[in-house]
């Protein structure tokens, strides 16, 4: 009965070694004498081997081996390894035998018949590199370190001239962690072929693995010696220094970057971390603001540069007016000005540049308009600026409304515009939309109680006081809504006892206010108390000669 079935899926280095061993089948001896064959550059590679005479038993054995690689090519693999198998049982000592089933063993996931079979087939014949180096890779997929490395190690001995295996007898010794073989390894590679970087580079890091950055400074030493003009070197050479807190050698680094390359950008920026980090932060700024002005350094990585150059506090603070002209030459020399609008904007908003960063966000907005903290902040500076268009600002808040419905923030912006504008209704509509849909960590929850406790005051709706108490909850020291709430309970003549108590604490803290003392005296009148407030009116319309409302307060309380 014949087996068909579809090929295992193996993994790339077996599948790289059946391509190898393919070859070593033409030979039909198992492989014998490829030892050359595993050296590229060996001139008898392709010379004429001898003929020699094979007797039935041979021929018959060489037909079998051939059989069965090909049925492994037509992917009936349990029939090859059968006949690999009867060619085994006819002549145990066949190293390629062993090596074909070996491999195909593996790919079903047999790794332990596969590891005896390749073992054997190294036994058998010690001069096959090809063996040797199908018993290290299953040696490296089952994770059998040592025997991994002494693998290798034998590899090393026969193909001497071949540097691949040195890289490979260095990997085996670093995934066991010997770091100083690791090492030692790659020392033997730079004395056959000189100092190259990825040898210096790998024992740097080698060395740094085990805690000795000197050495690994010095083979980034070496690296430069040999190759003193290029620049990529030096800036591995100086970043290593920075790290070790040698800035003198980090800047005759960048020194001789800059020498053979001075509109490099990135040496500018290189040079803006040196000063940074000697706490030189002036020519740290100049070295910025040359990268910064460079037109082929994208806008993205120089916002990138710059968000990760300054820290918050920086960018914001002490080195505010630094940040602030990088930004304008930033977006001085680029193509698209509106990758920097937003943060432009931000800059300009902690400056209290309330109109300059209105701009900023507008541009940022007109080119993407999906990010609702960026309309956020542009309703933010329209409601801080002193000159602002209320109904550019009303237009803004409905379109941000109209994308983001979640948030409470455009909704109050109406809100405030429907207010100043006297259409308080309206105004209590958008407010209660706010409240709503709730406050997160409390935010715009006290003016959102205000904006309703006013609008409702205006509309001599006594429901201004559910409101009046929900914002003097959050802030009960806030003298404002204390003598507004008052003089509303005075008007309304409801607990005129409570609101001589909020009245009280707002001239206790404003003595001289002219609306606060003349709360306070009409407080005193409703509750018939004329001769106490008398003092008080005088004192209001004092300080306060222009006001009707005083003046007919006054009035009153006095009986004139």
């Amino acid at each position: 009965m014949q087996y068909i079935k579809a090929r295992k899926r193996m993994t790339p280095s077996f599948l790289a070694l059946m391509a190898t061993a393919i070859l070593c089948t033409v030979s039909i001896t198992g492989c014998k004498g490829t030892k050359d064959a595993a050296n590229s550059t060996s001139p008898k590679k392709y010379e004429r081997k001898p003929i020699v005479e094979r007797n039935d038993e041979q021929l018959k054995t060489e037909t079998m081996m051939i059989d069965a690689k090909m049925l492994e090519e037509s992917g009936q693999d349990m029939v090859a390894i059968q006949r690999y198998s009867e060619v085994l049982a006819r002549d145990p000592k066949n190293a390629a035998a062993m090596y074909e089933l070996s491999r195909l063993v593996a790919s079903l996931g047999m790794a332990d018949s596969a590891i005896a079979l390749s073992q054997k087939a190294v036994a058998t014949d010690r001069d096959n590199v090809w063996y040797a180096l199908h018993l290290a890779t299953l040696y490296r997929v089952t994770n059998r370190k040592k025997e991994n490395i002494e693998t290798w190690k034998s590899i090393v001995n026969m193909r001497p001239d071949v540097l691949d295996y040195y890289y490979e007898l260095s990997n085996a010794y670093l995934i066991a962690k010997d770091y100083k073989n690791a090492i030692a390894t790659l020392d033997r590679v730079e004395k056959k072929v000189g100092v190259t970087e990825p040898v210096s580079t790998q024992k740097a890091k080698l060395w740094t693995a085990i805690g000795r950055t000197d050495k690994a400074l010095e083979e980034y030493e070496a690296l430069v010696a040999a190759l003193p003009n290029n620049g990529q070197y030096n800036a591995i050479l100086a970043e290593s220094y920075m790290s070790a807190g040698k800035y003198d050698k980090a800047k005759a680094c960048y020194d001789r970057i800059l020498a053979t390359n001075p509109n490099d950008e990135y040496i500018h920026i290189s040079l803006a971390e040196y000063y940074k980090a000697v706490a030189q932060p002036r020519k740290a700024y100049e070295e910025l603001r040359i990268a910064m002005g460079q037109r082929n350094l994208s806008t993205s990585n120089k916002l990138h540069i710059l968000t990760n150059f300054y820290t918050s506090e920086e960018f914001y603070g002490i080195y505010s007016q630094y940040t602030f002209d990088l930004l304008e030459v930033a977006m001085h020399n680029c193509d698209d000005s509106t990758t920097f609008a937003a943060l432009y904007g931000d800059v300009l908003m902690r400056q209290r540049k309330y109109p300059e960063a209105v701009h900023q966000f507008v541009l940022s907005l007109t080119a993407d308009s999906s990010k609702y903290q960026i309309w956020e902040a542009l309703l933010v500076a329209e409601l801080s600026s002193e000159n602002t268009d209320t109904s550019l600002m009303a237009s803004h808040a409905r379109r941000a409304s109209a994308l983001f419905p979640l948030h409470p923030l455009p909704y109050y912006i109406q809100a405030v515009v429907e207010h100043d504008n006297g259409h308080y209704e309206r105004a209590i509509e958008l407010a209660q939309r706010c409240e709503k849909i709730g406050f997160d960590k409390g935010y715009l929850e006290p003016d959102t109680y205000m904006m309703l406790a006013e609008c409702y005051n205006r509309l001599d709706d006594k429901r201004c006081y559910e409101y009046y108490e929900k914002f003097l909850k959050l802030y009960p020291d806030d003298i404002q809504a204390l003598n507004s709430y008052a003089y509303r309970l005075a008007i309304d003549k409801h607990e005129l006892e409570k609101a001589e108590r909020m009245s009280k604490r707002t001239i206790e803290k404003e003595p001289d206010n002219p609306f606060f003392l003349d709360t306070y005296a009409w407080i005193l009148h409703q509750m018939g108390r004329d001769d106490e407030a008398r003092p008080y009116i005088e004192k209001a319309v004092q300080r306060d000669k222009e006001s009707e409302e005083v003046k007919e307060h006054y009035r009153v309380i006095i009986n004139k």
